[in-house]
């Protein structure tokens, strides 16, 4: 219903027909009505006319708005007084707001229609909440600048808004200004080469509501996801290590939103925050708690792991358990820099203490039983009281283990009974080995049975042999990046005497050049000499002669001061082949006991590449062995009954 009156010809008809039209067209007369409601009013004249409703058309004669506050009040017309109003978000969003616009239009049918068209496209859009509404006039190069086109942009993109039921007018922003600069693109330039889009309209936005939540940050890790979406309940995170100042808990507080407004006078009312959690559980005094206006957040104050009892939170850095399997805990990864200390209890020598599959990591453990198969275990320090299995791997700065038929890898590693089992570190301490292989800079083992491989770069020391089959070999290869050190040096050398070649061969044949037009360049400079003191001017051509000359012998110059710095860089690099290839020479194998017979002796040169061995007899009295460097570059294993330095 209209506000201000209704069009007089209302009836509604059946939908006309093409034919209809036709005979109709001719007939039609422009109407004039107020309305609240154009898109409704256009479907009645095409109903009481048999007009298609797509023939026809309006153009805008007047427009009225008006509002009020209250149910109960009279509705006041949105004049200049009343205009600021409705840029107060207070005003706006008052809940009995209400506005209407009452439209006087003329009703024309299109193909009837005499007004000028312009080849200008606009294009309306809007946000999700038609809060913000923009228009877009696409680029034209057909469009010709003339007085009329300012109304007509404005005209079209009001009849759109209208078509949209957005109100015109009070919500619009500089719309004006914006369709002024398009006018001055076109008067300037001839044509509109680029789209141009600015905002039409533009209310209040309404602020989504904050609901409260609860967020356990330490327990991210726990029943985690693979890049296939797929969940490890091997891992579904026991131990949740913490660092210091992590936040572990955090509480987001519910937030009020805020009612919006939108482009077509619509109050957006949004719902009230959900409050679905409480705080209902206490911390110590190793958790603290920060609040502020929006959230309150549990940080630890130490490193650990969160331990939950009761409803009471708290950090711990030490744990006790009896196993560590799938059915009880799970892997446990609390990184190895979390300070976090584990005790596993478990020392039935016929149950895995760690169990088949398994994964720890930790900054220290204490495992009194054994460790499963497939089970990996990663620390700072690590002592392994039982057995490891063999297809078990250990890795532990400091580590120490009872019976070793894994792999272990570290910086020290200490083993009782070496059985089949795999070691790589620095240094390697054993008391007994019946099988395996040991790599390290130094190895240390007191009872050598049969069947080991200990290869180190250093040293390799023997209290007592028992057995045979075993092969002691000195290797530097074994230390970490040794091998790529080598051939990295041996790259630079062989590079560096290719370019001495080429040096050398340019020296010599600068040398020749100069020495074979020495003679006439003397003769030239006293040629030239001459004159200057006879007050000539020299030709150019003696002069050229004579800075060609000066810059060959520079050039010879420059040549030979390049040779003299590859020579020094060579013999740089030779002597660190040489210290490199020192501690070859330098290292020691040791046995305190005689030697029994086919056990193999090694000693490995990579540069040049020499190996030299040596197999032991029975009886054998050779307590220290090493290799020595002989007059013709020939290298021999040299054995003393006693031990001495080197």
């Amino acid at each position: 219903m209209s506000l201000f009156g209704k069009s007089k010809e209302t009836d509604m008809h059946p939908k006309p027909t093409e034919q209809q039209v036709d005979k109709k067209q001719i007939e039609f007369q422009n109407i004039i009505v107020d309305t609240e409601n154009v898109n409704q009013e256009l479907k009645n004249i095409s109903s009481v006319k048999n007009i298609p409703v797509n023939k026809l058309d309006f153009s805008l004669i007047s427009f009225k708005s008006v509002f009020k506050t209250h149910t109960e009040d009279d509705w006041a017309e949105v004049d200049e007084d009343h205009i600021n109003l409705f840029k107060d978000e207070d005003f706006l969003l008052n809940e009995e707001l209400e506005v209407k616009q009452q439209y006087k239009i003329e009703i024309f049918h299109k193909d009837l229609n005499k007004e000028p068209k312009y080849p200008l496209e606009i294009i309306l859009g809007g946000n999700k909440y038609l809060t913000k509404i923009v228009a877009t006039i696409k680029k034209s190069l057909d469009i010709k600048y003339c007085s009329k086109l300012k109304k007509y942009i404005i005209d079209q993109i009001n009849k759109k808004m209208i078509r949209q039921s957005m109100f015109i007018s009070i919500f619009q922003s500089d719309m004006e200004k914006e369709v002024e600069k398009i006018i001055s693109k076109i008067r300037v330039n001839g044509f509109l080469d680029e789209d141009s889009t600015f905002i039409v309209c533009h209310c209040l936005d309404p602020k989504k509501p904050i609901d409260d939540d609860l967020i356990f940050h330490y327990r991210k890790n726990m029943n985690k996801k693979d890049d296939q979406g797929r969940i490890d309940y091997a891992k579904r995170g026991y131990v949740q290590a913490v660092k210091r100042g992590d936040v572990l808990i955090e509480y987001i507080k519910a937030k009020e939103g805020k009612n919006g407004r939108n482009c077509r006078g619509e109050l957006l009312k949004v719902s009230p925050p959900k409050q679905r959690y409480e705080i209902n559980f206490t911390v110590s005094d190793n958790i603290e708690r920060k609040e502020d206006d929006s959230k309150i957040v549990f940080v630890a104050k130490k490193d650990g792991y969160v331990n939950q009892e009761g409803d009471k939170y708290d950090i711990d850095d030490q744990m006790e358990l009896n196993e560590i399997s799938f059915k009880t805990t799970g892997s446990i990864e609390a990184d190895i820099n979390s300070n976090v200390k584990i005790n596993i209890k478990e020392k039935d020598a016929l149950k895995d203490a760690i169990g088949q599959g398994m994964s720890v990591e930790t900054s220290e453990i204490q495992v009194e039983g054994n460790i499963g198969s497939g089970a990996t275990v990663r620390a700072k320090r690590a002592e392994i009281g039982g057995q490891t299995h063999k297809t078990a791997k250990i890795y532990a700065d400091d580590l120490s283990i009872t019976v070793h038929r894994g792999y272990a890898e570290g910086k020290v590693v200490t083993v009782k009974r070496l059985e089949g089992g795999k070691i790589n570190a620095q240094m390697v301490k054993v008391d007994q080995a019946i099988g395996g292989e040991i790599i390290a800079e130094k190895i240390f083992v007191d009872q050598l049975v049969s069947n080991v491989t200990l290869i180190a770069s250093d040293h390799i020391e023997i209290t007592k042999l028992k057995g045979s089959n075993n092969r002691l070999i000195i290797d530097p290869s074994v230390i970490h990046g040794f091998q790529e050190k080598i051939e990295e040096l041996h790259k630079r050398l062989k590079k560096l005497e290719s370019s001495m070649q080429i040096t050398k061969k340019s020296i010599k044949e600068k040398k020749m050049i100069i020495e074979k037009n020495r003679e006439s360049a003397e003769l030239v400079k006293e040629r030239i000499l001459e004159l200057k003191k006879n007050g000539q001017e020299p030709a150019k051509t003696l002069l050229k002669k004579i800075r060609d000359f000066q810059q060959m012998v520079n050039t010879h110059n420059a040549l030979l001061q390049k040779y003299k710095k590859e020579q020094e860089e060579k013999s740089e690099i030779q002597k660190e082949i040489e210290t490199i290839q020192a501690s070859v020479l330098n290292a020691k194998i040791i046995n305190h006991s005689p030697w029994t017979e086919y056990n193999e002796i090694k000693f490995v040169l990579l540069s040049p590449k020499v190996e030299v061995t040596h197999t032991t007899k029975t009886g054998e009295i050779a307590k220290e062995m090493t290799l020595e460097k002989l007059e013709e570059g020939e290298y021999n294993i040299s054995r003393k009954s006693e031990f001495g330095s080197k």
